[in-house]
């Protein structure tokens, strides 16, 4: 058996085409391997520019140790959930049925032989550490687990099937009002500092959408403070890029100072959408540079030399996440001067 990623396309394939580990893209014949050797399969769900998905594939993927148990053990598919976004967002629900947990990436799913999910997560590290298992322990048990409980865990895997089965039918809100959805979403909210409590925090403009498209309707001046001090937050501090324009995909803190320095396209376009929204309800030059500022910065760093739009933007240059954008004291000292102390 080979690493079979080195006739794949996408560009996060391509990153791990010289693994020791034997990757599978996702395939028949994948599948049909698994079936064949009765042995569990271990799917890894990412996306190129995904830092922790750099991490894992350092700390594991490019180690001949842990590949070693990987090859003996599992059937090891790749994916990249930017080439295949059906089979991220039907692994990803299956995560959440599984363990109840939030899911993310990289997603490390662990699948019978039929390819259908009976456990996982997302990030593990090499050590235990932060009451996360270490990914070789995780490989271990999950062999032994499969390899004692095989015929069980089949059963209970198509049991999980009909389940997820059954949440994909469709029903209509067509009828149903959101408004008392929304009203409940306030109680969530961190009037202080916006967005949603807690951290890390993501920006879900998504969201702030609905509320501002419902403050219009009911004038509900709770929807239109949402998106307000949202905002105002976020396009004064860190997780807007103030030289280049732009914002991360979250902040690692709850006041918005400490971006992970991940850009999404799609979080983007979403912020300018969102923006330009509340520009016209409350119009002023401070709004409308961020916007033109973004804008520009879309059209200048996302495009390539096709005219093509990217997705997202690397957190990591040479190797560190966010060594691109962070400034160390002597620089700032050169540029600032005598306002340095200031």
């Amino acid at each position: 058996m080979e690493n079979l990623l080195k006739n794949e396309k996408s560009p996060y394939l391509k990153q791990h085409e010289n693994n020791p580990v034997h990757w599978y893209p996702w395939s028949k014949k994948a599948l049909n391997k698994a079936k064949e050797l009765k042995k569990p399969i271990f799917l890894s769900v990412g996306y190129a520019s995904c830092h922790w998905c750099h991490v894992m594939a350092h700390e594991s993927f490019e180690d001949q140790s842990t590949a070693s148990i990987m090859n003996e053990k599992f059937i090891n598919i790749k994916v990249d959930r930017e080439e295949r976004p059906d089979l991220d967002y039907v692994f990803q629900k299956s995560l959440a049925l599984l363990t109840e947990t939030q899911g993310g990436w990289p997603l490390s799913m662990f699948l019978d032989e039929n390819g259908v999910p009976f456990s996982g997560g997302t990030y593990f590290p090499t050590k235990e550490i932060y009451g996360r298992p270490s990914f070789i322990n995780i490989l271990n048990q999950m062999s032994e687990f499969y390899g004692k409980n095989r015929e069980k865990v089949i059963q209970q895997a198509l049991g999980i099937k009909n389940v997820f089965q059954q949440i994909q039918k469709k029903s209509s809100v067509i009828s149903q009002s959101l408004t008392p959805h929304l009203e409940t979403l306030t109680n969530y909210i961190d009037y202080e500092w916006g967005g949603f409590k807690g951290s890390p925090k993501f920006p879900q403009f998504y969201v702030f959408e609905s509320f501002l498209h419902f403050y219009k309707k009911t004038k509900n001046k709770k929807f239109y403070d949402a998106v307000k001090i949202l905002l105002q937050n976020v396009c004064a501090r860190g997780l807007y890029d103030h030289l280049l324009g732009g914002i991360a995909r979250y902040s690692t803190d709850d006041k918005w100072i400490a971006p992970h320095f991940e850009k999404m396209l799609y979080d983007n376009i979403m912020f300018v959408n969102l923006l330009g929204q509340f520009y016209l309800e409350e119009p002023n030059d401070y709004y409308k540079n961020k916007l033109i500022q973004t804008v520009e910065f879309i059209n200048q760093s996302f495009k390539n030399k096709d005219n093509l739009l990217g997705s997202a933007y690397d957190a990591d240059s040479e190797g560190i996440e966010g060594k691109y954008y962070v400034w160390e004291g002597k620089e700032l000292k050169s540029v600032l001067g005598k306002d340095y102390d200031f």
